[in-house]
């Protein structure tokens, strides 16, 4: 996965929630844009929203060659 790849679905218009699967196992729901920020050679996301607020209450900094796949929800 690039750098601009990612862009491409996490600054899409409209923004579709996506799902990361990294190559430990792990997944992170990405559900706003507002929660990627994008590096040339990370991500940083914030996951584990709180429901109440809609506060992130995690940061994660993943490198992109740690990303195994994207999936990008099907549009309503």
């Amino acid at each position: 996965m690039t750098a601009s790849e990612l862009e491409r679905i996490a600054y899409g218009s409209p923004f579709r929630p996506f799902r990361v699967n990294l190559r430990n196992g792990d997944i992170l729901e990405i559900k706003r844009s507002l929660r990627t920020t994008i590096a040339p050679d990370r991500v940083f996301f914030g996951v584990d929203e709180d429901p109440s607020s809609g506060i992130a209450r995690q940061l994660r900094v993943i490198s992109l060659t740690d990303i195994a796949s994207v999936e990008v929800a099907e549009r309503a």
